[in-house]
């Protein structure tokens, strides 16, 4: 990701999403839409669509917001669009894989007793998955509120706006859930802060709750 070296975690974060049109048991949403603000100013933004319907295209995408209005999007291959100008492809060098990927790296090392074997550290691994779990966190102390354009609080981040009404689009008029007649799952905006890796504010209690399960009697 593009986020600057030293965001160490996001400050603020919430999700909204649902599990739609599958009559189940399942708690995991089907329908998600994240984002995270960090210190600097920087944020991520996360959505999954995963109901299948007519006309449904499978898309894993990624875009990057430059300072100067440019936008990079793709997933392998990357595309520029610089205000202005036509959309130009970049040549960018391929990244070293280690045989097996991460998982296989991450073996590797343990059976040869060397950590630097690994792609990666724990502390790494760790600071990658934190935004993750945050905004999983806001999601599962959310509220319903009807499935609707409103449902999204996002203040005066515009960009967040924009993103949840898109997916929200394809929800409705691709998916065809029906408005008003289902739930969104609301999150609340959870505040976060990096040093002590604890929640703050509006929430707190029940979110650090969620930070780690108790532990075993005698452990």
């Amino acid at each position: 990701w593009a986020i600057d070296d030293d965001q160490i975690h996001p400050t603020r974060a919430m999700a909204i999403g649902g599990r739609f049109n599958w009559d189940d048991q399942g708690q995991t949403p089907n329908t998600m839409f994240a984002v995270a603000e960090y210190p600097n100013g920087q944020s991520v933004m996360f959505n999954v669509r995963n109901v299948n319907h007519k006309g449904y295209e499978r898309q894993v995408y990624n875009e990057y917001y430059l300072e100067d209005g440019s936008k990079i999007t793709g997933e392998g291959t990357y595309t520029i669009h610089r205000p202005g100008k036509v959309p130009e492809k970049l040549n960018l060098d391929k990244g070293k894989v280690t045989s097996g990927g991460n998982w296989g790296a991450f073996i590797a090392a343990v059976r040869a007793g060397d950590p630097n074997m690994a792609n990666g550290t724990a502390m790494e691994a760790h600071r990658g998955c934190v935004v993750g779990h945050l905004m999983n966190n806001s999601y599962r102390l959310g509220s319903q509120l009807p499935f609707n354009a409103k449902a999204g609080r996002f203040g005066d981040n515009k960009d967040a706006s924009k993103h949840f009404l898109e997916l929200h689009e394809v929800t409705s008029g691709g998916a065809g859930v029906p408005e008003d007649k289902a739930s969104y799952t609301v999150g609340p905006w959870l505040t976060f802060d990096p040093q002590t890796e604890r929640f703050t504010g509006e929430k707190a209690d029940a979110a650090n709750a969620l930070l780690k399960d108790p532990n075993n009697k005698g452990f």
